[in-house]
């Protein structure tokens, strides 16, 4: 999904709140200790809150930029199956031979059946109903199929496989044209299973772990470090610093997962709509659906 850029306090610090929370009541109580009842053990070294403070910029540095590629190479596979799609759906035009009401049967058999791949990996990935707007767009027959599978868009893009299959052992697809069109079918198979791979592979949670642990415990000592020197303000100053850190991790947490139907996931019903919209209208359609709008400043 993508959210809208619209500027929300909410919305910063929707993760992060407890922690800030806990921070800042932390922070008061070392204010608090160290001026009104003496403790001034609780001092602490600006130079290894400084050294501290470096090391973790470049671990979550090096985070944020691990999870920013999962969620960009997830985008870059969904741009790839909507040229695909679009790819196929015109091959499928151009290098048919038949008659006009057979030729438009078939493509648009196969223009329903892409539409409805698309739908049901989007939904797979997601872990959701993996035939909701698929059912659409498939028969009975193909319904069945699919649905006594595993792997439903797998079964479906070999439902797929199989009707370029059955035309070119016809001698409606020349071998040359078809082995273009398998090459098609190739891609948008690897994509699928591009996009299984970022689903299934676990961000290593002892990296997480780690880069948590050490925030912590930068936490823990950051107004030790600050009380002596500026007294009452290493309380703001604390929130502050603490929330760029906890912030960026909240970040790299969101980013490194771009298919689990959160507001900030790849927005793959839109792009299933999307391309939805333009098969139908490669075909000339009659009824064409309408573009998914942002609903409270998200789109699917």
């Amino acid at each position: 999904m993508y959210v809208k850029q619209v500027f929300s306090i909410w919305r910063l610090l929707k993760g992060i709140w407890h922690g800030l929370l806990a921070v800042t009541a932390y922070a008061t109580l070392v204010f608090y200790l160290f001026s009104y009842q003496n403790w001034h053990f609780l001092s602490f070294p600006i130079s290894i809150i400084t050294i501290l403070g470096t090391a973790i910029s470049l671990l979550l540095g090096f985070r944020t930029n691990s999870a920013y590629d999962r969620w960009w190479e997830g985008r870059k596979v969904w741009g790839e199956i909507v040229n695909d799609s679009r790819t196929l759906i015109r091959q499928s035009i151009t290098f048919i031979k038949a008659n006009k009401d057979e030729k438009d049967e078939v493509v648009a058999n196969i223009t329903h059946l892409q539409i409805a791949w698309c739908y049901a990996l989007a939904n797979s990935l997601r872990k959701e109903p993996v035939l909701v707007y698929a059912d659409l767009h498939l028969t009975a027959s193909e319904h069945d199929y699919a649905a006594n599978q595993n792997n439903i868009p797998n079964a479906i893009l070999n439902l797929i496989q199989f009707k370029f299959s059955e035309l070119h052992q016809d001698g409606k697809i020349e071998t040359l044209l078809y082995q273009n069109i398998d090459q098609t079918l190739q891609r948008l198979c690897d994509a699928m299973g591009k996009c299984e791979r970022i689903k299934n592979t676990i961000f290593p949670t002892q990296y997480s772990f780690f880069v948590v642990l050490v925030i912590f415990i930068f936490t823990l000592i950051l107004p030790m470090g600050l009380v002596e020197s500026i007294g009452r303000i290493a309380i703001p100053i604390t929130f502050i610093i603490s929330f760029l850190f906890l912030y960026m991790e909240w970040i790299a947490y969101v980013m490194q997962n771009p298919f689990e139907n959160g507001p900030n996931d790849i927005p793959m019903t839109s792009l299933s709509r999307t391309i939805e919209i333009n098969l139908l209208e490669l075909i000339g359609a009659s009824k064409i659906p309408e573009k998914i709008l942002p609903k409270n400043g998200v789109v699917m």
